[in-house]
């Protein structure tokens, strides 16, 4: 944000320079507009002075990013800001089904400050929606697997599911449930939360606390996170360890012993 803000004051201070830069760009398009701050809006507009051609594409009703300085007013307000520009809406899904499309629409219309639009298909049908008040995560995972454990059981097969969560944190009690219920799974879009660097990394402090003689997942944090141990110490180590029958943790606690 700082090369932002930078850049806005050279603008602004310097009218030859924002000329230069507004005339070399004759069509600005910026994509996500919904989540851009107020001082990308300030550049954005600079950069589009000269030719006025900005082509902006976002999506009021998915504004998330409050949090970190997006202004969704930059959005709400463009029609106010340029008022001969051409606003096209487009409202028609093509991934969902119209019983999935209503729900979602009867839940966003209570949004405060947003452009009125109704998305709509041609893809009707399909199952109704049904939702659990759950106690925690925990309960949701026993939920989610008992249900496909009972469709399973009745002729469904385990290739007739998806799960869907927003985040990767979430993964990890699913596929402990997933684990613990002997369903097979796979997962799409990432790894698989044991599977992770951080969590194989973690497990191997874990490991060693427990057992100091584990030299294999002493060879996995011994520089986790860096510190500057490089292989060549390693093998030092590892000569020191082998030569006094002990292990790598233990030859490292008497690293002042080494040649």
């Amino acid at each position: 944000d700082d090369i932002i803000m930078h850049t806005v004051k050279i603008f602004k201070d310097h009218e030859d320079v924002l000329e230069y830069y507004s005339r070399k760009f004759k069509y600005i398009m910026v994509d996500e507009y919904q989540d851009t701050n107020h001082a990308q809006f300030v550049l954005v507009s600079l950069l589009a002075k000269y030719h006025k051609n900005l082509c902006v594409v976002g999506d009021d009703d998915q504004s998330i990013y409050g949090w970190r300085g997006a202004d969704i007013s930059n959005i709400l307000d463009f029609e106010k800001i340029y008022p001969d520009c051409l606003t096209i809406k487009l409202e028609r899904n093509y991934r969902s089904t119209d019983v999935i499309l209503e729900a979602a629409n009867n839940v966003i219309q209570n949004n405060k400050g947003r452009k009125p639009k109704r998305l709509w298909t041609d893809v009707t049908g399909g199952d109704k929606i049904v939702r659990m008040n759950l106690n925690d995560e925990r309960d949701e995972a026993a939920f989610i697997m008992g249900t496909i454990k009972n469709k399973v059981d009745t002729g469904s097969s385990y290739r007739d599911f998806a799960i869907l969560y927003r985040v990767n944190a979430q993964s990890r009690v699913l596929e402990d449930t997933l684990a613990n219920k002997g369903i097979p799974y796979k997962i799409y879009g990432g790894t698989k939360f044991y599977d992770r660097k951080e969590i194989k990394d973690l497990m191997a402090y874990l490991r060693l606390l427990i057992n100091v003689n584990d030299d294999v997942s002493f060879r996995r944090v011994v520089n986790e996170p860096k510190r500057g141990i490089g292989q060549a110490t390693v093998d030092k180590l590892e000569s020191f360890a082998q030569e006094n029958q002990m292990s790598l943790f233990i030859a490292a606690s008497n690293a002042t012993s080494l040649p």
